[in-house]
């Protein structure tokens, strides 16, 4: 399973040579990269299955709780929507083990409207991204831009190390962010006896000095200009 996380596309081309050399399933967590592409192909298409949060907060939101799996396997498709439904293909006849996991229709509704407007939600913040790229000062980590990756900035996220200080004082001049994420995996309760090796320096710089800043599609661009102007009269 890969993570195309914060709205950036994994480095497919390794992944699925690694897939094909070792005869792998691959299944891409593409909660938070709806429409980004990887050489021009979409993320949730390179395994077998692509699956998607509609999160309110996502670039494709619903108005609460919503997801769903994409798949171009007959069988794949037929196991999945057995497992949301009871793991049932008849009603009250159950096949397998299975959930209650079907997608409200009031979600599915909006969420078909809404997807046409998902171009013109990623550009708005592609266009946001452009000003914290072009203005931001460089004393500040700033997303990596790589050429033929489509960026859909599902989250705009810095690195600093003064991160805690720097939190508070865009919280002093009335601007909230957010820590994705404050905790690394290793450090989880939920993985002790699991993850046994504690030795992972890399991702506890990262988990230290991670913020997001403000970008969404109900932002102005005078709004990130704002924060921009905040940011670059942090004295560290």
């Amino acid at each position: 399973m890969i993570v195309h996380l914060y709205g950036k596309p994994c480095e497919m081309k390794p992944i699925m040579e690694l897939k094909e050399k070792y005869g792998l399933k691959l299944i891409e967590d593409c909660a938070q990269s709806h429409g980004a592409t990887y050489h021009g192909q979409n993320t949730g298409t390179f395994g077998e299955f692509g699956a998607f949060s509609f999160y309110p907060t996502k670039n494709l939101g619903a108005l609460g709780d919503a997801g769903a799996v994409v798949t171009n396997d007959d069988d794949l498709a037929l196991a999945i929507r057995r497992l949301r439904n009871y793991g049932s293909d008849i009603k009250y006849y159950n096949e397998v083990a299975g959930f209650n996991s079907r997608l409200d229709e009031v979600q599915a509704g909006f969420l078909r409207i809404k997807l046409r407007k998902l171009p013109e939600i990623n550009a708005h913040k592609r266009r946001l991204a452009a000003l914290y790229f072009d203005i931001l000062k460089d004393n500040f980590i700033k997303p990596v831009i790589q050429e033929n990756i489509y960026d859909v900035f599902h989250i705009f996220n810095i690195r600093h190390e003064q991160r805690d200080k720097l939190k508070k004082y865009l919280f002093d001049n009335g601007i909230k962010t957010e820590i994705h994420y404050p905790v690394a995996p290793h450090k989880q309760k939920a993985m002790r006896g699991v993850i046994t090796d504690s030795n992972f320096p890399i991702a506890e710089e990262i988990h230290a000095t991670t913020l997001s800043l403000p970008l969404s599609f109900g932002h102005t661009e005078q709004e990130i200009l704002t924060v921009i102007d905040v940011l670059n009269k942090f004295k560290a």
